[in-house]
């Protein structure tokens, strides 16, 4: 660490060179080494970067690539959905983390990204086609997707557990219609995430 005594006076010539290896000068007079803003063996296909990096680095550059794709009405409803935490360039990270992490249809420019997640709790009765309609926000179904966690357990008579494969047969804007693959002789609670894609 240096220590400038007086005004310190930089050449213009020398402005840039002194930007990228030095700090500004603090009000104690000090000033100290920065970090190089250029790191060649950490660039792109420099010495350090790792076979990770390198296709990490792809990925954020194919998400990007696909973002600049997407067309305007595709984007002006994820504003319209902005959540109440939003900045306004919540669409734009969102679907960049979501491209990351695997959210996003890869032959449909990213219109997969997320918009919401529902968790419904449902009962079928006893009987031998049980049908169980759910209300569920309102939601498009032509974007919606319901995961059913697993198969339902129902416990029988001598403590035998029976399972129970749920499926949906209807979905609509505001209710779904969930059905059971065999009839069942007692009645279930079972759980359903409806998924909705932007």
């Amino acid at each position: 660490m240096a220590r400038i005594e007086g005004t310190q006076s930089i050449p213009s010539e020398w402005k840039t060179a002194y930007d990228g290896t030095l700090t500004p000068l603090m009000p104690n007079g000090a000033i100290r080494g920065r970090y190089p803003w250029r790191v060649p063996g950490l660039q792109e296909n420099g010495s350090k970067v790792s076979t990770d990096q390198k296709t990490q680095r792809q990925r954020w550059l194919s998400i990007r690539d696909k973002f600049r794709n997407i067309d305007e009405a595709t984007r002006q409803r994820w504003y319209a959905a902005r959540p109440v935490w939003q900045s306004l360039l919540w669409y734009y990270n969102y679907f960049m983390m979501s491209g990351l992490m695997g959210n996003a249809v890869i032959n449909d420019k990213g219109a997969g990204v997320i918009k919401d997640i529902n968790h419904y709790t449902f009962g079928l009765a006893s009987g031998t086609a049980p049908d169980a309609t759910i209300t569920v926000d309102a939601c498009d179904p032509q974007k919606s997707v319901p995961f059913f966690f697993g198969a339902g357990v129902l416990l029988a008579e001598a403590d035998i557990p029976v399972a129970v494969y749920p499926y949906l047969k209807s979905l609509a804007s505001t209710q779904m219609i969930i059905g059971a693959s065999m009839g069942l002789s007692y009645p279930a609670e079972l759980s359903v995430t409806l998924i909705e894609y932007i």
